[in-house]
């Protein structure tokens, strides 16, 4: 309200002056929207290149620092100004995760109606902690939480609501199974009022797991790992002697970690076998779907995921395999409460009697966060603008198209699959040279070759893979999360992949022996981005 009408009808005492008014961040509609119209352009454009732009640029972080920043003004730039260093960012030093070649990590394209959503949240620019703050926003967010836990067949009193990824989804599971399973007050006690705490997970878990327990105060150790079978899923029997022997041990086993679509190689945890464990034992239940989650959304899939409705939480980022913008992961929960008892404070500056105001859930008092954005929206609106049975079928269809390519692989004399053909949409695969098959004495040569592929192939611009390390071999990993990405694109990685491959072997020596001078890698160690 104007200051003019604050004290208009009242006198003030002569020595209090009211502030002159500053204006400098008002803009009105029309100045707005001459902005936007700009920005709206720049994003069409930006559309329309895509496909034929390189996927990444070849430039130094001291090259980009050079072009993208300068030091902030006093006086504000032009609109010209500003448009042309948005552009500049825009066009020369972005790597594009939505471009059809893109195929690394786990990284989703962006729907397009996402990116209108996110500048509507933005505009409204809603702080998703109170109710009072953000009615309409949290509710959005409540009800897209109690639709996940329900295709994920949890029952009624689940629900969940939207973090910032997988991370953070792991934290706030971990906290809540570290309360609801500890057996003392330790919210308020801590962690040293009683035995050590351990929770469990396969050699293949994400890191961000056992960052969670350093967090939380039991350390990282306390998460045991434990070994996998030949397909790379946690084997039971380990599991079930692991929490036998903590406890002998005089630990307090909390929960197993069950991972659905590993890193590496996408592999799903026996889902339904650890839910026995975890029932034998009394142990919480949690799924890292981070990247496989979205799939057990789907009817085509959801069979590879039998168990995941026994879990007590599960982790899953729409930003990955539902395509969504950055960032978004969800947090799901079978008891709602549950998260209340492990996070709910009472602040007394947002003190409210909820009966007389009829207002909702605040979401400060369910996780670690107090301000939270409209992260939710986006989610939100892509699935009402796609519609579910779009997902369903682009879902299948990149399972699909990373079959192609472990297809592909098989059938070529210079490269060789890794694994079982892909259940999810990870496929692996490596160059090697005819004649080194077979040759157990190359490996570490064969490590160096394709860690230098993959360099390569990222910096040519069409495709852009990523690796794992798997049994101690360095090898292509493409992960089809991409709302772009066909099978023109699945053969250009298949063509690059030998051109590049054969290239770097001759400049190599063309033997195993003629580059093992080059250096070699310990490959022992599992990539850690998703």
């Amino acid at each position: 309200m104007p200051i003019d009408a604050l004290t208009r009808g009242r006198t003030l005492p002569r020595d209090i002056v009211p502030p002159t008014p500053v204006a400098d961040f008002a803009w009105d509609a029309d100045r707005a929207r001459s902005l936007g119209t700009e920005v709206v352009a720049l994003w069409g454009e930006l559309l329309e290149r895509l496909p034929s732009m390189p996927v990444g640029g070849r430039a130094t972080a001291a090259e980009v620092r050079a072009s993208v920043t300068r030091d902030v003004p006093n006086e504000p730039v032009s609109p010209e100004e500003l448009i042309a260093s948005l552009r500049t960012l825009a066009f020369e030093h972005a790597t594009y995760t939505g471009h059809p070649g893109f195929m690394a990590y786990i990284s989703g394209a962006g729907t397009v109606p996402g990116a209108a959503a996110d500048l509507i949240a933005s505009a409204l620019n809603q702080n998703v902690g109170g109710w009072r703050l953000s009615p309409g926003a949290t509710e959005i967010e409540l009800h897209l939480g109690r639709w996940f836990a329900s295709r994920l067949g949890l029952p009624a009193t689940a629900g969940g609501y939207v973090t910032s990824g997988g991370a953070m989804a792991a934290f706030v599971a971990l906290k809540a199974a570290r309360d609801a399973r500890a057996g003392w007050s330790i919210r308020e006690l801590g962690t040293r009022s009683g035995p050590p705490l351990t929770y469990y997970a396969s050699a293949q878990v994400h890191d961000v797991n056992t960052r969670a327990a350093d967090m939380l105060g039991v350390g990282r150790d306390a998460v045991r790992a434990v070994p996998c079978d030949d397909d790379l899923r946690m084997r039971v029997d380990a599991l079930r002697s692991a929490v036998a022997r903590d406890i002998r041990n005089g630990c307090k086993p909390v929960a197993v970690i069950a991972t659905a679509g590993t890193v590496s190689t996408g592999a799903i945890d026996p889902l339904e076998a650890i839910a026995d464990v975890c029932d034998e034992f009394g142990l919480w239940l949690h799924v890292d779907g981070a990247y496989g989650g979205a799939a057990a959304l789907t009817d085509a899939l959801r069979g590879l995921f039998v168990g995941i409705e026994r879990a007590d939480s599960v982790a899953f980022d729409p930003h990955k395999w539902l395509y969504t913008p950055h960032s978004g992961g969800v947090i799901v929960v079978r008891d709602m409460q549950t998260l209340a008892d492990a996070f709910a404070i009472e602040p007394s500056y947002v003190h409210e009697d909820k009966e007389r105001t009829g207002r909702g859930v605040d979401l400060y008092a369910l996780g670690p966060q107090f301000s939270r954005g409209f992260h939710a929206l986006k989610i939100w609106v892509s699935l009402l603008a796609h519609g579910w049975a779009a997902y369903e079928r682009r879902i299948a269809h990149d399972v699909a198209l990373a079959r192609y390519l472990y297809d592909r692989a098989a059938a070529h004399p210079e490269l060789e699959p890794i694994g079982h053909a892909p259940a999810l949409s990870i496929a692996c695969f490596r160059y090697v040279p005819s004649e080194l098959r077979g040759d157990a004495s190359a490996e570490p040569y064969l490590n160096r070759l394709n860690e230098q592929l993959m360099a390569e192939l990222q910096l040519g611009g069409r495709v852009f893979p990523s690796n794992a390390v798997v049994g101690g071999r360095f090898v292509l990993r493409a992960c089809i999360v991409n709302l772009r990405t066909e099978a023109a694109d699945i053969d250009a990685l298949i063509e690059q992949a030998v051109e590049k491959g054969a290239s770097i072997h001759k400049r190599l020596g063309g033997t195993s022996a003629g580059a093992n001078s080059a250096g070699g890698r310990d490959g022992n160690a599992t990539p850690g981005q998703r």
